[in-house]
């Protein structure tokens, strides 16, 4: 059944239509109009090969460029190949509407690659259509373990909504989506709880920052969870926290966390409203005994590893933050903070990722997860450049 879950099956005669009707005649032996098509390129900048790298299109800046493009009916393209590349449609705002492209790709080193986008023209004719790809990640809402989770083949990721605000890391030994399975039966899955958030902020969770302390809800402060998308290749989880107390103030906090097929990262995104001044907050990770701390500022990084796990086994985590946000790094007796301050408009994102060695795909010692924290900060902070080329008109080449 699993199996069957991992699939959304494509809607084979939508596709046929987009691929072939261009090479159909009309009555007299005219042609029809070519389908639509949209070209970019996609460049890596960085010198290194990069496997299921994202790439995430604004519906708004295809549509300065394509204006009749439809969300309903289209497809991703390798321009080179005619290859299928894996991608969903995203309605990130909650209004009912599409507004992001999301896809995966790998890309080589300094690479540029040229990318097709077929559509069918919007019409009120026009149905959705789903494409289907093999299921990569998952977000969910499962009582039985008491939050929202969201995760990769690789790693996953539960969040305590409620007064504790934190992150716990769920391991996998085995690659593959596995929170349903994990939340009905926890002692037969190969997915283990290996590290549990409780109290402190587990990987990556957050609280607002006053005064040299960490302000987490309160009990009763009302919270709101929903997934915001559950695809193929990108998965979103969301909480917001209304009227949630701040000295005088009563806010409203949206923490919003997503996951890229093939990826141990995960990004949180914080926007708080109802002040008019900037609040700062505080994430990073779980403090342990068993754990090495290592430090890099400049890079915008900690992390720990050692044999953290609920399980005696290895585990790495790690927090990485935009330079330029950073205030202060701080510690209490649980876990270890870097505290960020948002800006003007009271929104800001980090990053931050978890490795178990006793996974399938898990580093195995300190100096592999070193140089992987490393690699997921280039990429990060070099990510993919997308150029939209413009529409060529009919006869040009």
């Amino acid at each position: 059944m699993q199996g069957k879950r991992s699939m959304i099956f494509i809607s084979i005669f939508a596709l046929m239509i987009i691929t072939i009707i261009s090479g159909c005649s009309m009555p007299g032996g005219g042609k029809r109009p070519s389908i639509p098509q949209i070209e970019m390129v996609v460049e890596n900048t960085l010198p290194t090969k990069r496997t299921n790298e994202f790439v995430v299109l604004k519906i708004s800046d295809i549509k300065e460029i394509a204006k009749d493009f439809s969300q309903n009916t289209f497809m991703v393209l390798q321009a080179d190949s005619n290859q299928e590349i894996p991608c969903q449609l995203d309605d990130t705002n909650n209004d009912g509407i599409g507004d992001e492209i999301v896809m995966v790709m790998d890309i080589e080193p300094k690479e540029k690659k040229r990318i097709t986008i077929r559509y069918s023209p919007e019409s009120p004719e026009n149905r959705a259509v789903t494409l289907g790809h093999k299921k990569r990640t998952r977000s969910a809402i499962h009582p039985e373990y008491e939050g929202i989770s969201w995760e990769s083949e690789l790693i996953g990721y539960r969040l305590y909504p409620d007064q504790r605000n934190s992150i716990s890391i769920l391991g996998k030994q085995k690659m593959g989506l596995s929170l349903d399975k994990f939340a009905s039966n926890p002692a037969t899955s190969s997915t283990k709880l290996v590290l549990d958030g409780e109290d402190n902020i587990g990987c990556g969770g957050f609280g607002l920052w006053d005064d040299g302390k960490l302000i987490k809800p309160n009990p009763d402060t009302p919270r709101y969870t929903r997934v915001v998308a559950d695809g193929p290749v990108r998965s979103i989880a969301q909480v917001i926290y209304d009227k949630w107390i701040f000295g005088d103030k009563s806010l409203r906090v949206t923490a919003t966390y997503s996951i890229f097929a093939g990826q141990i990262w995960s990004t949180g995104n914080i926007k708080i409203k109802g002040s008019n001044m900037p609040v700062k907050i505080a994430t990073g990770l779980a403090k342990s005994k068993q754990g090495s701390l290592t430090k890099n500022e400049k890079n915008g990084l900690f992390y720990t590893y050692g044999k953290q796990s609920r399980f005696n086994d290895d585990l790495g985590m790690a927090l990485i933050y935009p330079t330029d946000s950073f205030d202060s790094f701080n510690e209490d007796d649980n876990s270890y903070l870097a505290v960020l301050n948002p800006g003007s408009d009271n929104e800001i994102s980090y990053w931050f990722l978890s490795s178990y060695g006793n996974g399938e795909t898990g580093v195995k010692n300190s100096g592999e997860f070193s140089e992987l924290v490393k690699s997921t900060v280039d990429n990060l902070k070099n990510p993919i450049t997308v150029t939209i080329m413009p529409i060529k008109k009919e006869g040009e080449k």
